[in-house]
């Protein structure tokens, strides 16, 4: 038939179907007769309103049976309409092919099964999701033409359900019909296009002897049986975008829901909707629901274990419900327990048909061999992720074939992905599927007997990823300290290069990769440890011992150099041992949890690195020890063994060690009020630490220097002015501090050096100048003090630096007395007291306790702190007023002073 054959079929079916409906076939139709009449016809009325622009084509249908004109003008709009467009030739042929007998005045050809409705139940217990699903039904009632809409992610994660839900909603928006399929995407053998075709148009109504034979044609006829209609189709569990899009129907008033653990990138969707894991609220509202809100609210701590070791997949909380459920009589302790077993858990997660494991193994078993090798090998070391360019040193394959080998294991889902702070990506595996990696690696399923050497694999891999990342920590290592080495010996492990890309190239970057990578590192260390990898275990910790100093990692340090300290020991290698020894000590010094051990290690490393003639080492370590003796307040020995350290560097020369043994020095003499000669040092130090671009050392330097600034101009009093005016050496105040112009140098040094600090990522030096900043606002009566000092104490407590917090602590009890709460601050100040020993903070901290003993009018309190003060002055080597001890208790007992003026500095 030619096309304005086509045409007279078309505008004479528009004229009966004019006539049949105004005369009431529609309303027998509702009673279920003729069914199939009033489908056909509907089905051409809406065909011919959708060729002909606006409300043409409606109109012209209802004047056609009423009207030559009509029917002709019906007929040369069409004609136009369908000249240059083939696709709607053959739509119309065969829209009319099944219904030429009626037009002509026969019987109809065939039934029809009535509107399908193939959606599964809803699930009564479904929980959350709200939002994905608003999202889907607001995208499906779009007006526009036929909406797409993908809801993609791993297998278990409850895409089937969030789709079923959004469907049912849309039911009254697609009243011609629900069409739902499972593609099988994920099985071996995914559903073919063309079955799936005819059984959607055998419910559509076509019978199944008009359906034609090809895939192509079953796609043409499934289009122009779906155009005109209101049709809701779901596509569940697709396998690619080839499959999906064979199936979207050609009517612009449909929709299409499909899921698909592959995120389909190149298939057009109006909107994708990736789901994650549950939250950990909504996964404990889910497994109340399914196994029972007494029986888990009985022992709810044991059921958040549960919820936490189903790591939020759905699935995994289902079948965890469902067990709890299936065996009352269990308690949800021991199925915690259970579950809590690596070994086990998987095991646990299996219940009739229902297994978390074969989510997996369905991921696992499509991969190619790169990538099942890649799966693998993610769960050797003991990490919860990795930087992407791990897979190339673990696989040994070059950054492109690295790459593409992540791209496939993201489709598959089996591996997540996130971008960190440093803007690089890092990949890891969920929980469970970590579980099911271990399974393939360790060849424990059944068919995987060809992989008995997969545990030499595994150590091959993970030795080139610890060479990688020792080279990467060494690069890093270098940009922390760049005026060089603090000891030799660290050559020994074999090193891999990592890419360009991961290197630091600053000092900035340097402890953002340490920040990043500290727990990869550790978990190195511990592995390098147990596999007696004994080079790799004690060189990546010293590599980044540095690192954890600034970090204020000190319990990590210790615990990373007990292991390392073995790891030299099992080598033989002293000059190893010197080096972890100095590095532990300064761990212990700055955590503060054992100060005669360090003490210990620090003379330990010195006698080690003097019989190696490591003389790099021996200074630094001189240095460290000197540094342990100043925090003690033992200031004289300190400033001998400083200056030994000294002598040492200037001979070597080792600058950057030079700069900080100065700074140190200028603390001592900051203690014992030789402002002039500590600000010297601090001018040479500062000029070492610029000159090696340093900006760490440069901050330090300036925080030292307006430390020294301040006490000048207090010549080191303990109290603010309105608290004591008694007597201090040398002390001779004319006004405020704040008219002093060394206060303000005082206040911009502060300031500069908490910027560089801050930039660097050194949160101790940072916190110490928020110390020194709060101290001032003390003095001046300012009301920041609070605020400073608030934030001091909860930088201090984080990372436990007890020096600085009970230096912290003294403060904040001399404002919460100002604010009439005494009692309060006495308890703070005897916490102060009571804090680690270190003869400058406690005597501090014994002048202002007594103070506040005064004013609390306990005088024999005030007499016995007062001797403690003069004690620790005196052994520290500070300036303390020559008075009897009553008469300096006389002086500190006084009323609390006036209410704080809360004067905002200027």
């Amino acid at each position: 038939m030619t096309v304005e054959e086509l045409v007279a079929a078309v505008v004479a079916l528009a004229v009966v179907s004019a006539k049949r409906l105004g005369a009431g076939l529609a309303d027998r139709a509702v009673q279920g007769v003729e069914q199939s009449v009033v489908d056909r016809l509907g089905r051409l009325y809406r065909w011919i309103a959708g060729r002909l622009p606006g409300e043409e084509g409606a109109v012209l249908v209802h004047e056609a049976g009423r009207s030559p004109a009509a029917q002709a003008l019906l007929r040369r709009r069409l004609v136009r309409a369908l000249s240059e467009d083939p696709a709607g030739v053959e739509e119309l042929r065969l829209l009319l092919a099944p219904a030429s007998a009626f037009a002509h005045g026969g019987s109809v050809l065939r039934e029809s099964p009535g509107v399908p409705r193939q959606l599964p139940s809803a699930l009564a217990d479904f929980t959350g999701r709200g939002q994905e699903i608003a999202r889907l039904v607001e995208a499906a009632e779009r007006p526009g033409g036929c909406r797409i809409c993908l809801v993609h992610g791993p297998g278990g994660i409850g895409k089937t359900s969030v789709v079923v839900q959004a469907a049912h909603r849309l039911t009254a928006s697609y009243p011609d019909g629900q069409l739902f399929v499972d593609l099988n995407g994920a099985e071996e053998r995914p559903a073919v296009v063309a079955e799936v075709l005819g059984d959607f148009l055998a419910a559509l109504g076509v019978p199944r002897g008009g359906i034609p034979d090809d895939e192509a044609g079953r796609t043409r006829q499934f289009r122009t049986e779906s155009a005109g209609r209101r049709v809701l189709v779901v596509l569940d569990n697709a396998a690619d975008e080839q499959q999906a899009s064979a199936l979207i129907p050609g009517g612009s008033a449909c929709a299409v829901l499909i899921t698909s653990r592959r995120p389909l990138a190149t298939l057009a969707v109006d909107e994708r909707v990736p789901l994650s894991g549950l939250d950990e609220g909504t996964a404990w509202d889910l497994l109340r629901r399914i196994g029972g809100a007494d029986r888990v609210d009985e022992d709810p701590e044991s059921g958040r274990d549960v919820v936490r070791l189903c790591g939020g997949l759905p699935l995994a909380l289902r079948i965890a419900g469902a067990r709890l459920a299936t065996f009352p009589a269990r308690t949800v302790s021991s199925f915690a327990r259970d579950l809590a077993d690596d070994h086990r858990r998987l095991d646990v997660l299996s219940l009739g048909e229902r297994s978390v494991r074969a989510v997996f193994r369905a991921a696992y078993q499509p991969l190619p061999v790169l990538q099942q090798r890649a799966f693998r090998l993610l769960s050797a070391l003991d990490t919860p992720d990795l930087p992407a360019w791990a897979l190339s040193p673990l696989l040994d394959v070059d950054a492109g074939a690295a790459d593409a080998c992540l791209e496939g294991l993201l489709l598959a889902h089996l591996v997540q992905a996130r971008r960190d702070r440093t803007a690089g990506q890092r990949i890891g595996l969920h929980d469970l599927a970590r579980g099911y990696s271990k399974e393939r690696a360790a060849g424990h399923l059944a068919d995987e007997a060809d992989e008995a050497d997969e545990a030499d694999e595994a150590d091959s891999a993970v030795r080139r990823l610890l060479g990688a990342l020792l080279g990467a920590a060494d690069a890093a290592d270098a940009r922390l300290r760049p005026a060089g080495a603090r000891h030799g010996g660290r050559d020994g492990a074999v090193r891999h290069a990592p890419p360009d890309d991961a290197l630091a190239g600053n000092v900035r970057e340097a402890v953002e990769w340490f920040e990043a990578e500290r727990v990869v590192l550790v978990a190195a260390v511990t592995h390098a440890h147990a596999r007696g990898w004994w080079e790799l275990c004690w060189e990546i910790t010293d590599a980044m011992s540095v690192a954890l100093e600034h970090q204020w990692r000190w319990d990590i340090s210790v615990r990373t150099h007990e292991l390392a300290l073995d790891a030299a020991d099992s080598l033989g290698d002293g000059r190893a041992r010197a080096a972890l020894l100095r590095n532990l000590g300064e761990a212990l010094r700055d955590g503060g949890s054992d100060l005669g051990r360090a003490a210990d290690c620090f003379r330990e490393a010195i006698e080690l690195f003097q019989n190696s003639g490591d003389a790099h080492g021996e200074s630094d370590a001189l240095g460290n020890l000197g540094i342990l003796q100043r925090q003690q307040g033992v200031l004289r020995e300190a400033a001998r063994t400083l200056t030994a350290a000294e002598m040492l560097f200037r001979g070597l020369p080792l600058e950057r060690g030079l700069a900080w043994t100065l700074r140190e020095k200028a603390v001592i003499g900051r203690h014992q009020a030789h402002y002039t000669r500590a600000l010297a040092q601090l001018d040479e130090a500062q000029g070492l630490f610029a000159a090696n671009d340093e900006p760490r050392g440069v901050g330090w330097v300036l925080r030292t220097r307006a430390d020294t600034e301040k006490e000048s101009v207090l010549d080191g009093c303990p109290l603010p002015r309105r608290w004591y005016t008694g007597p201090w050496p040398g002390h001779r105040v004319v006004g405020r501090p704040e008219q002093d112009p060394r206060w303000a140098a005082a206040r911009t040094h502060y300031e500069h050096a908490a910027r560089l600090l801050y930039a660097v990522r050194d949160h101790r030096g940072h916190t110490w100048t928020t110390l020194g900043l709060a101290d001032m606002a003390l003095y001046e009566d300012d009301h920041t003090a609070a605020e400073l000092i608030s934030r001091a104490l909860r930088e201090t407590d984080a990372c436990g630096d007890h020096r600085g917090h009970s230096r912290a602590l003294t403060v904040q009890a001399l404002l919460r007395a100002e604010t009439n709460r005494l009692s309060d601050a006495i308890t703070l100040a005897e916490q102060a007291l009571n804090g680690p020993h270190d003869h400058v903070g406690a005597a501090q901290a014994s002048f202002r306790l007594a103070r506040l003993y005064g004013a609390a009018g306990r005088h024999q309190d005030v007499l016995h702190t007062v001797r403690q003060s003069r004690t620790h002055h005196h052994a520290a080597g500070m300036p303390f007023p020559d008075l009897p001890d009553t008469g300096l208790a006389g002086a500190l007992t006084r009323p609390v002073p006036r209410a704080r003026r809360f004067r905002l500095h200027r």
